[in-house]
């Protein structure tokens, strides 16, 4: 979870302008002015080493911006390495190789959740591109010779354009804007589905699934991250925790108990209590009225396009947004900055329906699959509707938190597993690959019974939030860091360790995301001693990071 902003125009009021881009990317902010553009990127260094964005090729003449994560790295590097070229030390670092071999079809070599802008001045172009659902926000803007792209709308509005000269990057797209007439050239799709639908069994899909999932977690687990899910007694946060567990991935899973189940949480929680620590949370009416008013003050604003069950409308006017929010809040605490999420899998494998009947109003055909997929593909909430709505919203809300949301049931994989499925195999049950699943590894969960996050039911008037959990992770000594000037501390609290950072001057940190994760070790990044806000890098002083591949993996 980073962010990114590049305008051919000095940008003066950074702190204005960067207000809401700079909470998802915390660790630290670049500036930095070539070609007549200024770039600023804001940091949250999750996976590889800890190097500044932009990337910058080795002759200075291609500039990239990245947000996201790319899977398939390390495979990329080799083939670089084959060629010749350095080994990657992050996955961002494989963007203008890739770039340099594809043009501008290089996002159909990248598995991975991205938002990318490249800068070619050579070719005097620019190259916005997106992954198949757009799982992370991207926003351009062109006005009279001006053009400028940013993570989020405001970072573009508070830079001086006008709403109706800003425009959202689609999922599925590349848009290739020309640097001499400031126009679009080009727009392209990334990825093509195929419709056949020809698989009697589900087995693929769940292999694919358990690897989209392990693939989240993979760079996490090497480094020691924690990561969380929020669990409800739903199909899709189920799907995600037993997947979890089936790989040994230890992990925080928070629920708000709500309309949720609590025997089924419970049952939930001993199934994978080798792996998952449970925390079950009744929140109290001001720890609610709280969470919405910090996160009005901090969270992008975004309206709705598609229709929902609620009729809420935006971003903020949504009560799940605010018990996302203080999932992560949680979470946060518990050191956890990567969050796994059940969206996409309402969009595509249910069509918010089953048997034809239509259990919300953004559903297109009641999830009766027909004989010929054609006919309804692209159905409205595939890549559009309220798949593009909810997206935004856990982006919006965690990244308001400095956290990742990745996306296991938008794997393209998993999607085209889905989509192979004969229509019978797809209508047989609810959500049909999920519920062979679960029957498969033995997990509880409800035959055809849809649950909702409906975060504001149950609050109580008492004076806390109540709080239980299962399968509470031992504590860990603390672990060792990288961080001049701190001084680490252990303190015996009576039930182990716990770990705390601070500056050794016993001064308040410039920038401060470090935590210590149920591994023992250090999580996110400390800086003591100095002015760790951004710096434009002028001609006469210091020059941008060398070299190809150059910068951080956000």
């Amino acid at each position: 979870m980073c962010s990114f902003l590049a305008a051919n125009q000095l940008i003066t009021n950074l702190a204005f302008v960067n207000f809401f881009l700079q909470p998802r990317g915390p660790d630290v902010t670049t500036h930095v002015r070539l070609h007549g553009f200024d770039f600023v990127h804001n940091l949250l260094h999750m996976t590889g080493e800890r190097r500044p964005q932009p990337f910058v090729s080795s002759d200075g003449r291609i500039v990239a911006l990245f947000n996201g994560e790319i899977y398939n790295w390390r495979r990329l590097s080799e083939e670089a390495q084959s060629r010749g070229l350095p080994a990657f030390q992050s996955d961002g670092e494989a963007i203008l190789p890739t770039y340099a071999m594809a043009g501008e079809s290089f996002p159909l070599a990248l598995h991975g959740e991205f938002a990318i802008a490249i800068f070619d001045f050579e070719s005097r172009k620019a190259v916005f591109a997106m992954d198949a659902f757009g799982t992370k926000p991207l926003w351009y803007a062109l006005s009279g010779g001006k053009l400028a792209v940013a993570s989020y709308k405001s970072g573009l509005l508070r830079l001086g354009f006008l709403s109706k000269d800003i425009h959202m990057v689609g999922p599925n797209r590349v848009l290739t804007i020309s640097l001499e007439t400031f126009s679009i050239v080009k727009q392209t799709a990334v990825f093509e589905f195929d419709l056949r639908q020809f698989k009697t069994s589900t087995e693929d899909f769940i292999h694919a699934f358990n690897e989209a999932v392990q693939l989240r977690t993979q760079d996490l687990e090497q480094t020691g991250r924690p990561l969380f899910i929020g669990l409800s007694s739903g199909f899709d946060s189920g799907a995600i925790h037993a997947s979890l567990h089936q790989n040994s991935v230890r992990h925080h899973a928070f629920a708000l108990l709500a309309e949720e189940m609590p025997q089924m949480l419970h049952d939930r929680a001993m199934f994978a209590k080798s792996t998952s620590e449970v925390s079950v949370v009744l929140m109290n009416d001001w720890d609610f009225e709280q969470e919405r008013e910090w996160l009005s003050e901090r969270a992008e604003p975004f309206n709705y396009l598609g229709r929902n069950l609620t009729g809420q409308i935006n971003v903020l006017d949504d009560y799940a947004a605010i018990g996302l929010s203080y999932i992560v809040r949680l979470s946060r605490d518990r050191g956890a900055l990567c969050y796994l999420s059940g969206t996409g899998a309402d969009e595509i494998l249910s069509d918010y329906g089953f048997e034809g009947e239509k259990w919300c109003p953004q559903s297109s055909f009641g999830g009766l699959f027909p004989e010929n997929l054609s006919t309804i593909f692209p159905w409205g909430e595939f890549f559009l509707s309220t798949q593009r709505d909810y997206l935004h919203k856990e982006e919006h809300v965690a990244g308001a938190h400095g956290v990742e949301g990745r996306y296991p049931f938008l794997d393209t994989r998993v999607v085209q597993e889905y989509l192979w499925l004969a229509p019978e195999v797809k209508n047989r049950e609810y959500k049909s690959p999920l519920h062979d699943a679960f029957v498969g590894w033995g997990y509880p969960f409800e035959r055809r019974k849809k649950t909702g996050f409906a975060a504001r039911a149950n609050l109580v008037s008492d004076d806390y939030s109540i709080l239980w959990r299962y399968n509470t992770h031992p504590p860990v000594p603390c672990g060792p860091h990288v961080a001049p000037n701190t001084i680490s501390l252990c303190t015996d609290m009576g039930q182990g360790l716990a770990c705390e950072v601070k500056c050794s001057d016993d001064q308040p940190p410039s920038t401060d995301t470090l935590r210590c994760g149920h591994r023992g070790l250090w999580v996110g990044h400390i800086e003591c001693g100095g002015n760790s806000s951004a710096t434009l890098w002028p001609k006469n002083g210091p020059a941008p990071p060398p070299g190809g591949g150059t910068g951080l993996g956000r």
